[in-house]
């Protein structure tokens, strides 16, 4: 009998509930919009895959089946579906995923909405079972906070009903534990937090704004004492405009006391980027820095250091170091290091202080990684031709991936491209990356566009009509135990949204 290998997606796939506090929100709202979910997955293995899915509705433990059209997905062949089109999951449907496979399988949510005037695009990844624990953290927790809100859901990735504990770390107020809440989940289900409904928080009721993170727990439900295993995600939604973005959580196992960031920017490309370091101990104190890094791998400067109390998390701002460097045009990249707890971080890029309208519209989210590693996946990456590469919302997309090298020295990293069918790769794109440095690839610069009987020009688009494009990032054979990290980030004119490579086993 084949290892079935298995992969939990939590996926939102319905209008959101209005805001609990005050009145409905009557202007464009990412909060109050439709949303409907792709996941595109991605064989990593050897051998064709056998990939079935079963989709649990909120609080549910009965599971409808489903499995991909298709056949077998071939090795390194990447595939998509939109849950819309699945028989059996109704309209207004909420809920989890749990996808099996005979082969190692990576996946990442695309999250769209049906509304004509939203056109961003969510992405988050999806959690293999060495991801899923008894603690998860989410680094960053917004109630109707800088025009935001956040829903995050806790999905049971254990064979049984458990206990979930959530508490809340209030950064406006010292980091104190401003509430907690305790939520019963049926096995493969989830349950969905919403920062602006008290009665899925614990918050108190007549808090009209929130600032701060948060720390899941979990355990059996049938002896309220057994760690047992969770998974959550997270998305950041504008109250103000039909803007959101994505990000994972992050288990306790991932925690670290040092994380790489592998993009930091300062006004540079009309951007800046902020990071969420969240303390990951209940107990005792982190104190934090954060060197950022020019693309030749020189130190630009040292920002903190800062002292974040237990559960706490503290927020910063890439533009303004505590050091006074002038951050004004730089890219590049940065590490976070903690001395006492270790830490988790999430990293947002938005648009700089008076950007042009082009760039008004890019809202994105990635992980921070505590380690690097030698072979790297990403399902979802797609290139788009000039003529279908437009403001429309039916605009396709281009994928472009960031890699930070975590090495000292130079590396080399050969960056393969595959489409639906798998096998040989159509290109590899061979980059050569300084020390503590970061290279960047595509389709286009790779030479995989119009192959395997994708359209012209295009990668992961096909001339039927069909999808499928993923990519395998590996050491090169000169220095093959070589670690890196990788962001891919999805965009169309004037939208774009990140998502972190996922580790190939």
């Amino acid at each position: 009998m084949k290892f079935r290998s298995r992969v939990w997606a939590i996926a939102l796939v319905v209008a959101l509930v209005v805001s609990a506090f005050g009145a409905a929100i009557t202007q464009a709202s990412a909060r109050t919009t439709s949303w409907i979910v792709a996941i595109t997955y991605q064989n990593v293995g050897s051998n064709p895959a056998d990939v079935t899915v079963n989709f649990y509705p909120e609080g549910s433990g009965t599971p409808i089946s489903f499995t991909p059209p298709g056949g077998p997905l071939g090795a390194g062949a990447g595939a998509s579906f939109s849950i819309g089109s699945v028989s059996g999951v109704p309209a207004g449907f909420r809920g989890s995923a749990v996808m099996s496979s005979t082969e190692p399988l990576v996946a990442t949510v695309q999250q769209t909405s049906p509304d004509a005037d939203v056109f961003v695009r969510m992405l988050s990844n999806g959690f293999s079972q060495a991801d899923s624990a008894s603690q998860y953290l989410v680094a960053t927790t917004l109630a109707n906070k800088f025009n935001r809100t956040t829903v995050f859901s806790v999905q049971n990735a254990a064979d049984a009903a458990v206990r979930a504990t959530v508490k809340f770390y209030d950064a406006d107020n010292a980091g104190a534990l401003a509430g907690q809440i305790t939520h019963v989940i049926p096995a493969g289900s989830a349950k969905y937090i919403e920062m602006d409904n008290a009665a899925t928080t614990g918050l108190p009721g007549g808090l009209t704004s929130f600032n701060g993170s948060a720390i899941v727990t979990a355990v059996l439900d049938s002896d309220g004492a057994t760690p047992a295993n969770i998974v959550a995600a997270a998305s950041e939604l504008y109250v103000t405009s039909n803007l959101g973005a994505n990000f994972e959580g992050v288990p306790l196992s991932r925690a670290s006391n040092t994380i790489y960031m592998a993009t930091a920017l300062c006004k540079a490309f009309e951007m800046d980027t902020n990071y969420a370091v969240q303390n990951a101990s209940l107990t005792d104190s982190a104190q934090i820095t954060v060197q950022y890094y020019n693309l030749d791998g020189s130190l630009k400067t040292t920002d903190g250091p800062y002292n974040i109390g237990p559960g706490q998390k503290k927020s910063i701002i890439g533009c303004s170091p505590s050091s006074g460097a002038n951050m004004a045009g730089f890219t590049g990249s940065a590490k976070i290091t903690s001395t006492g707890a270790a830490i988790v971080a999430i990293g947002k890029a938005a648009p700089s202080a008076g950007a042009s309208p082009a760039k008004q519209n890019v809202f994105t989210a990635f992980l921070g990684e505590p380690a690097g590693y030698s072979k790297l996946a990403l399902p979802l990456v797609r290139w788009a031709s000039d003529a279908n590469f437009t403001t429309a919302k039916s605009s396709r997309q281009r994928t472009t991936m960031a890699i930070q090298n975590l090495e000292a020295s130079t590396i080399k990293v050969n960056v393969q491209y595959f489409g639906k069918s798998g096998g040989t790769p159509l290109a590899t794109e061979t980059l050569t990356i300084p020390g503590l440095s970061k290279g960047n690839s595509s389709a286009s610069t790779a030479g995989a566009l119009g192959k395997d009987g994708m359209a012209p020009g295009e990668f992961g688009y096909y001339s039927d009509g069909s999808f499928g494009g993923g990519v395998i990032i590996s050491a090169h054979p000169d220095n093959p135990n070589a670690k890196f990290i990788a962001i891919a980030r999805h965009a169309f004119p004037g939208y774009a949204e990140d998502y972190n490579a996922q580790p190939v086993p």
